[in-house]
């Protein structure tokens, strides 16, 4: 829900490109808090299991890489990163359940017995490589929240005057047609 103090900015989806940069350092999305990785990609935002398994390689939540996403809680404030398959070493390093995640052992995600209640709140979500073109329009679709000093170049402008560089502005396409294909895999 967006307050109404919030600039908003309606773009279409086939925007989301455009926004790499913006996915990558990070877009803010309320969610409910307190459930699982895996709870959130499927039952939150609908992402079918199949896409997850098979697109969804590399996972970090607050900085560490998770290899199990039905143990990992997703608390209020988190940052996750998704990307798909990365190259190289680090790629497969860093790779869900991959070969190589011992050589990790000491960074990996492990989950605490913090409270984990839950609730409505705010993370930040940043998306890699191909995910950024299959994913973004779904973020666009549900709207999500930015800096305003954040926006690239070219949405500056429908920006200007709202506010100061820090205030937040929300970012959303405008619905699909009735009858249009969903903008997620």
């Amino acid at each position: 829900m967006v307050e109404p103090s919030i600039h908003t900015i309606h773009l279409p989806s086939s925007a989301a490109e455009a926004l790499a940069t913006l996915f990558q350092q990070g877009i803010r999305v309320e969610i409910e808090t307190g459930c699982t990785i895996k709870s959130l990609l499927t039952h939150q935002w609908g992402l079918p299991q199949d896409y997850i398994m098979g697109r969804i390689s590399t996972l970090f939540l607050n900085g560490k890489p998770v290899d199990d996403m039905e143990t990992a809680i997703v608390r209020d404030g988190a940052v996750l990163a998704l990307s798909s398959a990365m190259p190289g070493l680090v790629g497969a390093v860093m790779r869900r359940g991959g070969f190589y995640a011992s050589l990790r052992g000491g960074i990996t995600y492990h989950e605490t017995l913090q409270d984990a209640s839950i609730r409505k709140g705010t993370i930040t979500v940043k998306l890699f490589n191909m995910l950024i073109r299959e994913l973004g329009p779904h973020f666009l679709a549900q709207g999500f929240r930015v800096r305003r000093k954040a926006l690239p170049e070219g949405i500056r402008p429908q920006a200007e005057g709202v506010g100061a560089a820090d205030d937040d502005v929300f970012i959303v396409s405008p619905p699909a047609p009735s009858g249009a294909a969903p903008d997620h895999p």
